[in-house]
């Protein structure tokens, strides 16, 4: 067992070490100015500096372990250091200052919380001698930070981050700085990076911006924001697929509910979207909202022409005696009022003259869709309906889609395939401070459309595919499904997934039940926390570091008597033990109480480090 110490006591050496001081001195005073043989003084002398020196190193050590919990200065770093920092150590990334937390440090807190921090410190002119601020003029508990008094550059290998990372941190803890730091980092790497933000923090748009500038990628750079949209690029996130299930999967993926609703959502999206594929007609938000909304009745009169323009010689000829017949009433055929003559003559000629045979599953499907009765379809769509109203609602139309032959609009054309080959930087404001629920769907659809594209990377992408960081802010506003895919496969396709958000609850509330939110988080390997008040998530954090042995001294003291025929007799004891307890390796409490930028994490599969972050500054 490691042996005990005790670094909160006072100074004690600074007696023996001011005494050893003044005999050296007066060794000195002795041989200099005394006519006594001076070798036996010399040989004193040189005996009461070698002790001096002894005991003032092991005082200064004792107090600068004491200064060290008055906390360090704030850190404001040129993006160049950084630069420097990366070129030292290219596979790694750099997460600031700090030291890998032990047992030792846990000893020292739970020493340090029996105190009041006042009484341990060194004395009030050494302090002023360090320039160390008061106590009282800190925020938070520097002496967290301060319980390991040699601080080092902190690197973590890029492969154990593959893992993808959970940051936990309340609001003014530095999750902004903490992005940063990453963000620059990753953008100097030619990475490529998303950066998903509901609340549209200007800032760390700036960061992104400004961090493609000096590295010389300004075009990488592109912006997505609804309340800005002659500032955005316009994206499609109906882009990329492989069949046209997905498009139906990656809307019904935002429908929260998972019923039967949600199933008959997903067909008529799925029947809709072949329907256009079939007439060579990309499918868009806006082209699924109009034949949704609006009925699919334009959408099966253009799909049953091109069928029969592909599959009957001379069929304008054939349908002309329906065709008159419908003009005049007398088709045996009901349909919606917005039926026009020439859609119920082509559903007839179809379904009485094209064989069995030869007819075709696409259009099978809508014709289902348009003989339903319109009141029923109505009802059964009615959550799907409102989603893709919310998706393509004023400017968002043109935004989320984009029509590639409006020359009238010069705004920068992006999918997601195309934003991983080039290399961008794409910052997506979701604007959720003013519309919550707009820009929850906005990034739902969008990671939708970002799995996809893992899928695609994943089964015919090179051997070592790009590195894609893809940064959540507020993650639990835009949980689903694909999300989850992403966290749970995307590292195969080069995703490096970081979720941040501030509390565990929120993604208890997302997720239905804390089982559910559990089993998500799990597939995150790294956990960086930073400040955070809420208990369970500090309960959460902490079990993730696991527990230590630390020890304690115990004393018991008694007393005793006793009247026998001998008289009076008094007894008394006083035991002294070392003993050991099992705690958590980092006590939740401490959380709450850590600095602004101070994080503690668990990273490369179980490094523990209590870090610190600077300011990137131009430069």
């Amino acid at each position: 067992m490691k042996a005990y110490e005790n670094l909160f006591r006072p100074a004690y050496e600074v007696i023996a070490a001011v005494g050893w001081s003044v005999a050296a001195l007066a060794m000195l005073y002795v041989t200099v100015f005394s006519k006594a043989p001076s070798s036996a003084f010399w040989y004193m002398g040189g005996l009461s500096v070698a002790f001096s020196a002894w005991r003032w190193r092991q005082t200064l050590k004792l107090w600068a372990f004491k200064i060290s919990l008055a906390g360090r200065p704030f850190l404001f770093m040129k993006a160049s250091v950084l630069s420097g920092l990366m070129k030292r150590q290219p596979s790694k990334m750099w997460m600031g200052f700090g030291f890998e937390w032990g047992p030792e440090h846990t000893q020292r807190v739970t020493e340090i919380r029996r105190r009041a921090v006042k009484t341990v410190m060194p004395p009030a002119w050494f302090m002023k001698l360090k320039k160390v601020k008061p106590l009282d003029e800190t925020k938070g508990a520097p002496w967290i930070h301060g319980v390991e008094p040699e601080e080092k550059h902190i690197y973590v290998p890029l492969d154990a981050l593959e893992g993808h990372v959970l940051v936990f941190g309340t609001t003014g803890s530095g999750k902004t700085r903490l992005l940063e730091t990453v963000v620059s980092q990753a953008i100097e790497r030619n990475e490529v990076l998303v950066i998903m933000d509901p609340k549209g923090d200007k800032e760390l748009r700036d960061i992104a911006r400004k961090a493609c500038i000096a590295c010389g990628r300004a075009d990488a750079f592109a912006q997505f924001h609804p309340a800005f949209p002659t500032h955005s690029v316009r994206i499609d996130p109906l882009k990329n697929w492989g069949r046209s299930t997905e498009l139906a999967s990656r809307i019904a993926a935002l429908m929260i509910s998972e019923d039967a609703f949600q199933a008959f959502a997903w067909s008529a999206i799925n029947v809709v979207a072949d329907g256009l594929i079939y007439v060579d007609k990309a499918p868009t938000l806006m082209t699924l909202r109009k034949f949704i909304e609006g009925g699919p009745d334009p959408l099966m009169e253009r799909v049953l022409k091109e069928f029969f323009n592909r599959h009957m010689p001379r069929w304008e000829t054939l349908v002309t005696p329906f065709l008159e017949k419908a003009r005049n009433g007398k088709l045996p055929l009901k349909l919606s009022a917005a039926a026009t003559p020439e859609l119920l003559a082509y559903i007839y000629f179809y379904r009485h003259e094209v064989p069995e045979e030869k007819r075709d599953q696409v259009i099978d499907g809508l014709l289902s869709m348009v003989e339903h009765s319109r009141d029923h379809l109505s009802k059964i769509l009615a959550s799907l309906v409102p989603l893709l109203r919310q998706l393509t609602a004023g400017e968002l139309g043109p935004l989320l889609s984009p029509d590639a032959e409006d020359i009238n609009d010069t705004r920068p054309l992006l999918d997601t395939k195309k934003l991983i080959s080039g290399g961008h930087v794409l910052y997506l404001g979701l604007d959720s401070l003013s519309d919550g629920t707009v820009g929850s769907a906005i990034g739902s659809i969008i990671l939708s459309d970002l799995t996809a594209v893992a899928g695609d990377i994943y089964n015919y992408g090179d051997a070592k595919p790009k590195k894609i960081q893809l940064i959540v802010d507020e993650a639990a506003e835009v949980v689903n499904g694909p999300l989850i895919q992403i966290l749970n496969k995307g590292r195969g396709a080069g995703f490096v997934t970081w979720l941040l958000t501030q509390t565990l609850p929120d993604f208890i509330a997302r997720m239905g039940s804390e089982p559910k939110a559990r089993q998500m988080l799990g597939n995150c390997n790294n956990l960086i926390a930073l400040r955070t008040k809420d208990r369970q998530t500090q309960d959460f954090i902490c079990e993730t570091f696991g527990e230590t042995e630390i020890q304690a001294i115990e004393r018991v003291q008694g007393t005793g008597s006793k009247t026998d025929d001998g008289g009076l007799h008094y007894s008394g004891s006083s035991v002294e033990k070392l003993a050991s307890t099992t705690v958590d390796l980092f006590p939740p409490a401490l959380l709450g109480m850590l600095p602004d930028l101070h994080y503690i994490a668990s990273v490369a599969g179980g490094r523990i480090i209590k870090g610190r972050l600077p300011k990137i500054i131009e430069g």
